[in-house]
Formats: C-alpha cells, structure tokens, sequence
C-alpha cells in the first residue's frame, strides 16, 4: 500500500485554502489540523517599478588550457585580434591564435537602487566551439541594458562548479563571483507624484480588497484603492511625504488573509497530487476496479463499506477522498485517473491542473 502523506491547514479567522502534498515522496507530516498566519504585504505585493535590470555583453575568457574555440569560430578570432589592436599590437585576423580564448556572452541583474561601485555576479556561457571555461579570466566586458547604456564593467577569474570545473556536468557555462562593478546607477523614483503602484503576485479580487481595507483601516485615511485585480494605487500621506521609505516599510509590514483558488494539481509521472485542504467533491459514485466509493450524502467522519461492497464517505473534500483510497490500497496513477474522471463528471468543485 502506497503511504500518501497529507496536509490540513486553516486560518485562525476561517479556513484557508493552504496546499496539501500528497504523494510517494512526501513524508508524513501528521494528521492534526495546523494553523496557518496571515501575510505581509511585502510577500504577495511589489511596488511597481522597483525590479532588477537584465545586463548583456560580450567578452573573451583567455588563459584556457587548448579548451578554447578554434579557429572556426570567427567571432572570437576577429575579437581576439581587435582586443590585441586596443592594446597597441597590430594584428591580422589569420594571425589570432584562440586555442586559449574563448568568446563568451555575459549576462547579469543589476538590482534596484544599485549604486556606482557595488558588486554584482555575472554568468558566462560560450557562443563558440569552447570545449571548457574553467581555468580562465574573464577580461573586461562592459555590460549594457535594453536602453544601450552602460551600467556594469565585468572581469575576473571563472569558476565552473569547483575552481578546477571538476565534477561539473557543464563546463561551457561560468560564473564570476562578485565580478561586475556598477558603472551606471540604477535608482527607481519611489513615490513618483505622492503614490505608489503596488502589485500583486497573484492577481486576486478579494486579497486585493482585504489589502485596501486593511492599509485604509492602518492609517486611518482613505490612501489606497483598487485599480484592478492586480494593481493598488497607495497615495502617500502628508505626514510621510518626505518620508516615502518609512512609509513604505510600515505599509509592506501589514498582514492580510490572502484568499487563493480551489486548486488540485496532478504530476501524472510521480503520481503525486496538490491539493487545497478545502476543494470539494459534489456527491458521486466512483468505480474502480472491484471497488464501488461513494462520495457525499453522509454526515461527515470516516468511512464505511456496506454489505454490496461500496464505501461511504460521510465527508465530501478530495483530502478525504484520497485519505480513503490510500487506505483501501490505491496506486498513485489509478488516483490521477480517478480524480481526472471526477473533474470530468463536473463533481470536483475546483481547478484541475496537469503537470
């Protein structure tokens, strides 16, 4: 019998719709109910605005132990011998020797209200024939953003899983620790015309009321309101208007009771199910193989089989559900099939999803 491992969870207000594991890699996590908290706003809500920059550049990595491009790959010829050129040697393209050099695209975040002269990492990955980056140097690369500008110079020693690239499976891809240095500063105007665009992670009509209400009831003015399911406009209030940092940190602080959808989500290769502890079933008839469950109709607590072999559940929650045919020896695939169908008899009152 396959040990399903299942999870119930509740607000201290009401219940909530927490996820529940179920499946062959879970491990038991007890059967009493667990009480679920409350969410900042700063966890399910972003200021508009406030997000990393993507940077990209290309570079050449030297010192590489003949596990360099070769001279198929013109990019890093021609490169090799314009860097040789910048350096005051003249240098014609056939005579660039790139065993030892390969050419790389540099990728990096640079994060919000990053200043001149902090440090970022950067990640290179080859574009040629490069057989392995590890051993090498990065020379100096200027990192750019969608907008053209030059925000980051990136340089350094490479590592690829260990320093020597030793038990890594991909040796084309690199990183530099602490190797880009911002250039360009990249500072968000927070608080832009005495308001803040908040935004929501998950778009929800009724957390983005509680998050309205409860900001409202917290400083006792009307400062936000609802522009749509996942977007709050916060107005800055007169006392805080030369103070939008602080304003901000006691805002983001504030816990609301984040609602969510009924979901069960199938893996139908590990047979493993997720679930909301409150996704119900409507009452149905489920026959599978030698046994006959049914769902719904009863008082709720346990189940029962009667003498023609069918097993009553008095509850009608997939928890309960799956609970049952855990106990009667259930397959985790023959459970994916089983909730499919019951999705399918439009008795599962939630959102089915496959992964």
């Amino acid at each position: 019998m396959v040990d399903f491992a299942f999870m119930r969870s509740k607000y201290l207000s009401r219940p909530a719709k927490t996820a529940v594991a179920v499946g062959l890699v879970v491990a038991s996590l007890g059967s009493g109910p667990a009480t679920g908290q409350d969410s900042r706003i700063k966890d399910i809500a972003q200021v508009r605005g406030v997000r990393t920059n993507q940077l990209v550049g290309f570079g050449l990595v030297i010192g590489l132990s003949n596990s360099g491009d070769s001279r198929k790959s013109l990019v890093t010829t021609r490169a090799t011998a314009n860097m040789f050129t910048k350096l005051g040697m003249t240098t014609k393209v056939e005579e660039a020797v790139t065993q030892g050099i390969a050419g790389v695209v540099v990728t990096a975040d640079l994060p919000a209200f990053s200043r001149s002269g902090d440090r970022i990492d950067v990640r290179l990955s080859t574009i040629g024939d490069a057989k392995s980056l590890a051993g090498g140097t990065l020379l100096m690369t200027t990192l750019r953003a969608g907008d053209g500008q030059v925000y980051a110079v990136a340089q350094g020693a490479t590592i690829v899983g260990q320093a020597s690239g030793s038990g890594a499976q991909v040796l084309t891809v690199a990183t530099v620790p602490s190797g880009g240095v911002v250039e360009r500063e990249f500072a968000p105007e927070l608080g832009a015309k005495g308001r803040l665009m908040l935004s929501l992670r998950n778009p929800d009509f009724t957390t983005n009321t509680r998050i309205v209400d409860t900001v409202n009831s917290h400083f006792r003015e009307f400062v936000a309101r609802s522009v749509d399911p996942a977007t709050i406009e916060v107005t800055v209030p007169e006392q805080f208007v030369d103070r939008v940092v602080e304003f901000y940190s006691e805002l983001e602080s504030l816990r609301v009771r984040v609602d969510r959808k009924a979901v069960v989500v199938l893996n139908e290769r590990t047979g493993t199910v997720v679930m909301g502890n409150e996704v119900t079933i409507g009452p149905v008839t489920i026959a599978h193989g030698s046994l006959s469950i049914q769902v719904g109709g009863g008082k709720s607590g346990g189940e029962k089989a009667n003498p023609q072999g069918v097993v009553s559940i008095g509850g009608s929650t997939v928890g309960k559900l799956v609970e049952t045919m855990n106990s009667l020896g259930v397959r985790p695939a023959d459970l994916v099939g089983i909730l499919q169908a019951v999705q399918a008899a439009g008795a599962l009152q939630g959102e089915l999803r496959l992964l």
